[in-house]
């Protein structure tokens, strides 16, 4: 690999380590806002959450690519094997620190994300109990699964703003 490509790597794999930081923050300020059942900034953040998702997607690609089009076996797949075959150099360790930043980050992502996820179907659950009590379905258990796996109560209820 010549220096001007390993500088094009390291270009790519640090915006992509960027990028990934950048998806850390939102997704942390999403899990502090769930805790404060902020809606509206919950609207936004969920935009901006949207916005790094498809930045990083794209992101990852064009590193794939290049990869691919220098020869490493597997493009990002490859990658850590590549790495490590590299002689030590100055560019070599910060292409590790930062691969394995990125490794790091992207587990912590998926970590932030499931619990966010988590939380919110927590929300959705209280949402609908209340709604059902609402409409008179307190007790009846009538549920059945729907085509996306999610429970559904009977839709047969007495509205309790009319009794």
């Amino acid at each position: 690999m010549t220096d001007h490509s390993s500088a094009q790597l390291l270009e790519l794999i640090q915006s992509l380590e960027n990028v990934s930081m950048q998806l850390n923050e939102v997704l942390k300020k999403e899990h502090e806002t769930l805790s404060l059942n902020d809606s509206q900034q919950l609207l936004e953040l969920s935009k901006t959450k949207k916005a790094f998702v498809s930045k990083l997607e794209s992101q990852t690609k064009v590193v794939h690519l290049y990869l691919k089009n220098i020869k490493i076996e597997n493009g990002l797949y490859g990658f850590t094997a590549f790495l490590s075959e590299q002689k030590p150099s100055d560019v070599s360790t910060l292409l590790e620190t930062s691969w394995q930043n990125i490794q790091s980050l992207a587990e912590d992502n998926k970590t932030l994300n499931h619990s966010n996820g988590a939380m919110i179907e927590l929300n959705r659950r209280h949402v609908q109990r209340s709604l059902e009590v609402l409409r008179g379905q307190v007790g009846k258990e009538t549920s059945t699964y729907g085509a996306d796996g999610q429970t559904m109560t009977s839709k047969i209820s007495r509205n309790i703003s009319t009794v």
